[in-house]
């Protein structure tokens, strides 16, 4: 039994991997993000510009409208605290084996109606990474490397069957032209768990701000606490938004 520090150690009353995030509610949070994108293009804080604000900037933005507004308002039908509890930033959270107990995604929509089921609470939700996508940030070592990797390798929503990656698009970034290549790299493949082709989900809307939301398949090699044997495949879903 792989060795886990704190009060978890032997414990396998919990369920791994966790129940599938529904689907309806990852496209609503796509919307959700896109809305809170349009408010910050129209209605932008004092001194904040999307255009030219850096990462960090964007995402706490992103997670304060998210959060504050668009999950306490009816601003975006299905977006609201019936299914998600709240919307984290940077939350310390540990990896797949305890070893690093202080990993930080970007954004995590901690989820509800599932107390009763025999999760681990902590690491229940839609974790999201945020990655600009640029010609300032390459996207084989910025979005694949250390964004979708971060998944594939367990530091990042082990427990889930699912993930979010947001990217913060310029330079008429998209999916087709930059994305499905860097995925095909023949040095790319196995670190990002072999993933298919993007493929666009039945049922998200797109603009001229925002594509449909696409997702990825991705292999994990890593095994899980408990005696849970291997980590199933990760479904990683695309949200790229227009921020220039």
């Amino acid at each position: 039994m792989m060795k886990i520090p704190g009060f978890f150690s032997g414990v396998r009353s919990y369920q791994l991997p966790h129940p599938d995030v529904p689907l309806r509610l990852i496209l609503v949070t796509h919307l959700a993000v896109a809305k809170a994108f349009e408010l910050l293009r129209e209605q932008p804080p004092t001194g904040f510009q999307l255009s030219a604000a850096k990462e960090d900037e964007i995402t706490r933005q992103l997670q304060w409208i998210l959060e504050n507004r668009l999950l306490r308002g009816n601003e975006v039908p299905g977006f609201d605290t019936r299914r998600i509890k709240n919307v984290v930033r940077a939350p310390e959270v540990s990896n797949y084996n305890y070893q690093h107990p202080a990993k930080k995604p970007d954004l995590v929509l901690f989820l509800l109606q599932r107390e009763s089921l025999p999760l681990l609470h902590s690491h229940d939700g839609l974790f999201a990474e945020c990655k600009p996508v640029d010609k300032k940030h390459p996207i084989g070592q910025h979005y694949c490397d250390q964004g979708i990797r971060r998944f594939v390798i367990g530091d990042y929503a082990w427990a889930m069957r699912d993930g979010l990656l947001v990217a913060y698009v310029r330079d008429g970034r998209t999916i087709e032209k930059n994305l499905v290549p860097a995925l095909k790299s023949k040095n790319r493949r196995r670190p990002l768990g072999s993933p298919a082709r993007p493929t666009s989900v039945q049922g998200s809307r797109s603009s001229d701000r925002m594509e449909s939301v696409h997702v990825t398949t991705h292999k994990r090699s890593f095994l899980w606490p408990f005696d849970f044997g291997n980590a199933c495949p990760i479904r990683i879903y695309h949200s790229w938004h227009d921020c220039s």
